[in-house]
């Protein structure tokens, strides 16, 4: 059995031959306050109770390492302790250990580093760590000014790369798959996601022209009334309370969608392939998705065919509008999107890629 330090990522005793480890860097800092409402505004009243300065990035963790910050000395000292022997060690969302430390005190692990909030965090989070890992993950295929992410990470390092699709948990497939799974569904359209700036006046075009008709879910801070607060940033209000949905109720709901819509961050096509971008398909929902740099997004799903895609927010109103109409045609890709996603992206066989290349590292860099 293979031992794995998979940050961050539930533990698991098994999954195939290996046997999974997490880590809590934050639960070793005190918590701290935001300092302005401004800032409280956008983290909300449960992100503020909590020292998340850990993952902005390298210039903050060279501090931490420089002044030899005693909650992050010690935290490190615990984590070199129980990872030193393992066999591979991946940062599935940011790296929080120095550079220094990572080659000095845990050369013998395989070390990965994911690539995972770009392009906002490459030049912060993934770039300036590089030189001390093994090799690197990014989730994106796309990247911005029409460049592959493959092509742009290649400027960075010589270290082996690949494209890990971005599916961390298990969905559950339903027992039924007739055709009748697909075309028998009560809810026109379904986003479930989180408070994030952009997306927020993308929402409120859709909500103002399908009303009722579109459903929004999600962990909106301000017990789901985020979307009133903008007024205080001089920003549009999003004027509904946005609850969040137990496992269970998000799958019923998706099984009761005809149409999942899916947004990135960015304004401008830049990444793709964010978490929503696989569990839309996997439920038979028929996705309408932002199109990514380089035409990325079609690495993932093929248009027309496995999914739809817009280009701005009023070509995607007018796709839903017509694949609402045209039940067969929606059907037919909900239906295709769903066996590629199964096929090619379900959750074992896609974390089992991850790590045995991971693994295989070992042998390159001996």
């Amino acid at each position: 059995m293979k031992k794995v330090c998979l940050f961050n990522f539930a533990a698991k005793p098994q999954v195939g031959d290996y046997c999974i480890e997490s880590f809590d860097p934050i639960r070793y800092f005190p918590k701290r306050w935001h300092r302005t409402l401004a800032d409280l505004i956008v983290g909300g009243v449960n992100a503020c109770n909590y020292h998340r300065e850990l993952a902005k990035g390298a210039e903050y963790v060279d501090r931490l390492y420089r002044e030899r910050d005693p909650y992050y000395m010690r935290m490190v000292g615990d984590f070199v302790d129980k990872f030193k022997d393992h066999d591979l060690i991946v940062f599935l969302q940011y790296n929080f250990i120095h550079p220094e430390i990572l080659t000095k005190e845990l050369a013998k692990p395989v070390k990965v580093l994911g690539f995972v909030d770009d392009p906002l965090s490459t030049y912060v989070k993934g770039i300036p760590y590089l030189w001390a890992f093994d090799g690197a993950f990014y989730i994106s295929p796309g990247y911005i000014d029409s460049i592959p992410f493959q092509q742009a990470i290649s400027r960075w390092t010589n270290a082996p790369t690949t494209w890990w699709p971005l599916v961390t948990a298990p969905f559950q497939r339903p027992v039924n798959q007739d055709e009748e799974f697909f075309r028998k569904r009560a809810i026109d359209l379904t986003y479930v996601g989180n408070a994030y700036g952009p997306k927020i006046d993308r929402l409120i075009r859709l909500k103002k022209r399908f009303g009722d008709r579109f459903k929004v879910h999600g962990r909106w801070p301000f017990k789901g009334y985020h979307g009133f607060m903008r007024a205080l940033q001089g920003k549009p209000i999003f004027p509904h309370r946005v609850t969040s949905l137990s496992n269970q109720q998000r799958t019923e709901l998706y099984w009761d969608t005809k149409i999942g819509f899916n947004v990135h961050f960015s304004e401008s096509p830049s990444e793709t392939g964010n978490m929503r971008m696989y569990e839309t398909p996997a439920h038979g929902m028929l996705m309408v998705c932002d199109k990514a740099s380089a035409d990325a997004h079609a690495n993932v799903f093929e248009p027309g065919v496995e999914a739809v895609y817009y280009d701005t927010i009023e070509e995607a109103i007018e796709l839903i509008e017509y694949y609402l109409y045209h039940e067969s045609e929606r059907t037919r890709i909900a239906k295709a999107g769903f066996d590629r996603y199964w096929q090619d992206y379900e959750w074992e066989k896609n974390l089992l890629r991850l790590l045995d290349w991971g693994i295989s590292l070992n042998g390159e860099r001996a």
